[in-house]
């Protein structure tokens, strides 16, 4: 009986390869952009025609190669970057697999023209689908040109599915500008169908080569981030919240100089943003995690686009605390700027920011205090050793941040629309949102009292009990959280079948519909197997969003001086859990031009 297997050729097998390794013009010049810079080079030039198809040329001033060297490195599995299994441990190149080249080539036409350093000339080879077409001498200074043409001329199912000439371009464009930002030390030189796209002098970091290529849209307000843990250590640029988007944000993540897609390290992001990002935005950020290779695992996929971790908890860990304690470090409050336009005027959310740090404290400046000005901060800090007033906004609370004016000032606050609250400041004015305000506070008051930080919130006695019927789903849930709820100051005992007797309530919301706020944290309880910071999180959201004081609700001077004592007495000032800002601020200086006085 004849055998029904057999061995594919060398041709074939290598075409079958091509399909993970080269999935489009793009992986190109992404494997030959890494090659260059493997091989040394601190100059790299791209042409591009026909959006790849056409021409793609990568010229490098690089080690380059001897003519021995620039044949064999179209072999299968032929690299001069490990050379054992051991090497694979502690990976130091972005290229090792030994396959890009030879897939490369077998789905196109190749020109490799070479010449390494001390040789009197160069070498040319000439490969067609893979097969040798040329060796012979060619003339070139030091360094590495490599032409790809006609790209998948001898697949043209693969040709066929190609996107749009404007998507495979802008994939390009994507890889370059990554690698430009990540080696900010070699210039890049890319041209376009004979056009000059950029042409990047080498900068002095991260931060400039990123104003180069992403411009001031996606690099106004930025902060660098260094932040260093034992054989772990962060560097790039984060965002201001207030430069997120709801998509098409640039976003770069990066291990070991090699852009990663990862899963677990943009969760780590986001979760640095925590509270001051709205779930629907996505943040501006460009980080790379520099780590022993004995820690990282880079072969994982041929397209080397996925990484994994020997210690994934503390990788997240150290993305997470970069992001959060940069952006602690500095004012994160949006100020609203006047920006020119014609001969009128708007107004934006979008701000400078203010750095300095002292001892991790909210700041005042030292400037004597107007008659009439309130000494809220100049600049607002974490400072989560302060804890958070446990009264109701509804009572005066004792002097603080909105307080502390000199003796015998009476500060006023004035509501705009029973919605926001305004009050002057030594630099202009400070605009609040009530109920975002009051949502973060409640938010950190439960989120303290639920992980057991803060003592079980005082309860207040209903005069008379309530009974509420539950439906199924919500009284499996609540057997789950009754322990949570009577650390809010929640009363509750189970009568017959799904029935619940509510006798007391949270001390600080005696007035509201308790019996429809059960029912709105039981539905909102996230399903499935879910960790316990996730329910604390959805029950201190709930009850925050459905507790707080409303747009609509005038309140006295009292009230608005407590709000926004508590408020920055809070960890998190600046947004609401939510994400959304819960203060902004407006300046002399911004009042000025807006009326023509500068």
């Amino acid at each position: 009986m004849p055998s029904n297997i057999r061995i594919l050729s060398e041709a074939l097998a290598n075409r079958i390869a091509a399909g993970e390794v080269v999935e489009g013009p793009h992986s190109v010049v992404k494997e030959l952009v890494e090659n260059s810079i493997d091989a040394g080079a601190d100059v790299i030039s791209i042409d591009i025609k026909g959006a790849g198809s056409d021409l793609i040329r990568v010229t490098d001033n690089g080690i380059g190669l001897n003519a021995d060297d620039a044949l064999a490195a179209f072999d299968r599995f032929a690299t001069s970057k490990i050379s054992d299994e051991h090497d694979l441990e502690a990976i130091e190149t972005l290229g090792f697999r030994g396959e890009a080249l030879p897939s490369i080539s077998s789905v196109s036409r190749v020109r490799l023209v070479t010449c390494e350093r001390g040789a009197s000339e160069g070498t040319a080879v000439t490969l067609v689908g893979g097969t040798v077409e040329n060796v012979k001498p060619a003339g070139r200074s030091l360094g590495t040109t490599m032409e790809v043409s006609s790209l998948f001329f001898n697949t043209p199912a693969r040709r066929k599915f190609l996107k749009s000439d404007r998507v495979e371009l802008k994939k390009i464009l994507n890889c370059v500008t990554e690698y430009a930002i990540l080696y900010p030390h070699i210039r890049f030189d890319l041209v376009v169908d004979g056009k000059s796209v950029f042409s990047l002098l080498p900068a002095s970091g991260i931060s400039e080569r990123a104003r180069e290529t992403l411009g001031s849209a996606h690099t106004g307000d930025v902060f660098p981030v260094t932040y260093p843990d034992g054989p772990y250590s962060v560097v790039g640029l984060v965002g201001k919240p207030s430069m997120a988007r709801t998509r098409g944000a640039f976003q770069l993540l990066a291990v070991n100089g090699r852009p990663v897609r990862s899963r677990l390290l943009s969760a780590a992001v986001r979760v640095g943003y925590g509270e001051l990002l709205p779930r629907n935005r996505h943040p501006i950020f460009v980080l790379v995690i520099n780590v022993d290779g004995r820690f990282v695992d880079a072969n994982v996929h041929p397209t080397k686009r996925e990484v994994r971790f020997g210690e994934e908890r503390r990788a997240f860990a150290l993305i997470e605390h970069a992001v959060r304690n940069t952006l602690m470090e500095h004012d994160v409050a949006p100020t609203l700027t006047v920006k020119a336009t014609g001969a009128h005027q708007a107004v934006s959310g979008a701000g400078s920011y203010e750095s300095g740090r002292r001892g991790g404290e909210v700041l005042a400046t030292d400037l004597p205090l107007r008659t009439g000005e309130l000494s809220f901060p100049s600049t607002v800090r974490e400072h989560a050793q302060t804890p958070v007033d446990d009264s109701s906004i509804r009572r005066t609370g004792e002097s603080g941040h909105a307080a502390a004016v000199e003796a015998g000032e009476q500060v006023k606050f004035w509501q705009l629309h029973r919605t926001y609250i305004f009050v002057q400041t030594r630099e202009g004015v400070l605009i609040v949102d009530q109920h975002a305000a009051h949502e973060r506070i409640i938010y950190e008051q439960a989120r303290r009292r639920l992980s057991g930080i803060a003592e079980t919130g005082s309860s207040q006695q209903l005069l008379f009990p309530i009974a509420v019927e539950l439906s199924p789903a919500e009284f499996a849930s609540f057997t789950d959280v009754e322990p949570l709820l009577t650390r809010l100051g929640f009363s509750i005992r189970p009568m017959s079948g799904r029935t619940l007797l509510m006798e007391a309530v949270p001390g600080a919301f005696p007035k509201l519909a308790h019996d429809a706020i059960l029912h709105d944290l039981l539905a909102e309880l996230p399903s499935g197997r879910t960790a316990d910071r996730d329910i604390i999180e959805s029950i201190a959201t709930t009850m925050a969003c459905k507790t707080a004081i409303k747009a609509g609700d005038a309140l006295a001077q009292e009230e608005m001086r407590s709000l926004l004592d508590q408020l920055f007495a809070t960890e998190l000032p600046y947004s609401c859990p939510h994400g959304r800002p819960t203060f902004m601020r407006m300046t002399l200086d911004e009042l000025h031009k807006k009326f023509g006085r500068t």
